[in-house]
């Protein structure tokens, strides 16, 4: 158990902890892009797809290629390629220049959402802005820019082809999270960084010290009561979270954080300030600024998804 008291810890997880924010902004982006693929007709696309998707170029690469930008393995990434040629967005062809390569291209249907892409990454940058003001967003985007300049992230998106130039401010917020989360699983203990996920990470935002069902977890959350029951689930099952029977009612269960919970917590927030220490060399006294804007953004957009579920249920009534 750490030895600081839960309430206090809590209280630095969401203050100090910046990732965390960053991982709640992103979702929310890549939630809207999803949403934005469902109406356009391309609904069978995944999350998980993006691996690929965002490292792939007009030219095409071979999924060892494919693998290295994207950092992760080669099993993975073939999964992923085998998934997406199976619904339809893929082609895997011979190689020109040697026959026992496998070169992996958009196909038609393929290039068709890449097109959509262009104008969905425009409609959630201009949601933004009007959600945050448009100085406050620039700013935002400048340090962001700067930010991940600074880290080499650019260097490797350009470094993955041509099709990769276009560093918009949606796919820097997402290499800044992937770059975040790969500087915190390097500092970790092995029994915590075993059993860290960004849903994990983004349920501990938003608990307080005493029990409180999954209905009450999910209310500040921009996500349905399914998604906050299953990762609660996750997180008893690794003992995070302790589980009892409601004393208000019988039928509901209530969570609070275990003595193990707490640890892993303590050493999350922990492993958080060291990461951000590298970007302090690069943004230096503007980090803080750029901390500022990014919980900005995220407060705006938790606002929001609490006026539309609000309007929602007064119609329904």
């Amino acid at each position: 158990m750490s030895d600081t008291p839960l309430a206090q810890l809590l209280d630095d997880y969401r203050e100090k902890s910046m990732g965390v924010v960053l991982f709640l902004v992103v979702e929310d982006y890549e939630s809207r892009f999803l949403a934005a693929y469902r109406q356009l007709g391309f609904g069978d696309v995944q999350r998980a797809h993006g691996a690929v998707m965002r490292h792939l170029d007009g030219s095409g690469a071979t999924v060892s290629t494919l693998a290295a930008r994207a950092g992760q393995s080669k099993q993975r990434i073939g999964k992923i390629v085998r998934q997406l040629e199976a619904l339809g967005y893929l082609s895997v062809v011979v190689g020109a220049d040697d026959r026992r390569s496998r070169i992996v291209r958009f196909s038609l249907r393929g290039e068709r959402l890449v097109s959509a892409s262009s104008r969905v990454v425009d409609d959630i940058r201009r949601y933004y802005r009007q959600l945050l003001g448009e100085e406050d967003f620039a700013r935002l985007y400048t340090l962001l820019n700067r930010l991940t300049s600074g880290l080499g992230v650019q260097r490797r998106m350009l470094a993955a082809g041509e099709g990769q130039r276009f560093l918009h401010f949606g796919r820097l917020l997402v290499e800044l999270a992937l770059d975040f989360e790969q500087r915190l699983m390097e500092r970790l203990p092995p029994w915590v960084a075993q059993s860290l996920s960004r849903p994990v990470l983004n349920q501990f935002y938003y608990f307080v010290p005493t029990s409180l069902s999954v209905s009450d977890l999910a209310k500040p959350q921009r996500t349905t009561v399914q998604a906050v029951s299953l990762t609660s689930r996750a997180m008893v099952k690794r003992g995070l979270l302790n589980v009892r029977e409601s004393p208000r009612d019988s039928r509901a269960k209530e969570l609070s954080i275990s003595a193990e919970g707490e640890a892993w917590l303590a050493a999350v927030v922990a492993a958080c300030n060291s990461a951000l220490e590298d970007y302090r060399q690069i943004l230096k006294v503007e980090l803080q600024e750029f901390e500022h804007l990014l919980r900005q953004l995220n407060a705006a957009l938790s606002a929001q998804a609490l006026t539309v579920s609000g309007a929602a249920a007064a119609s329904a009534e």
